[in-house]
């Protein structure tokens, strides 16, 4: 999990890291802090060229406004998937 309040320049290389990882057992969880400009964060769920969809990213702008519940539910909402295609494609046992 990372957490990160914008300001993210490397594009490409955190692109290249997060395709790389995909074919290994690995889930990147990113969760934006603060209202900021997340930039390529915000479209790593949906980026292509993985064998899976190995991240996910959301945004919380006021933690004092979100629940534990719903905090908890967010940071586990694609993993789940996650494991299951890891498994159909071999890379989780």
């Amino acid at each position: 999990m990372f957490l990160s309040d914008g300001g993210v320049t490397d594009e490409q290389g955190i692109k290249n890291s997060v395709i790389d990882a995909a074919k290994s057992p690995i889930f990147w969880q990113f969760v934006g802090l603060g209202g900021s400009n997340y930039g390529i964060l915000e479209r790593l769920d949906t980026m292509g060229d993985r064998i899976v969809d190995n991240a996910d990213f959301f945004h919380v702008d006021d933690l004092g406004k979100i629940t534990d519940e719903q905090l908890y539910e967010r940071l586990l909402n694609e993993f789940p998937g996650w494991m299951k295609q890891a498994r159909l494609r071999g890379i989780l046992s």
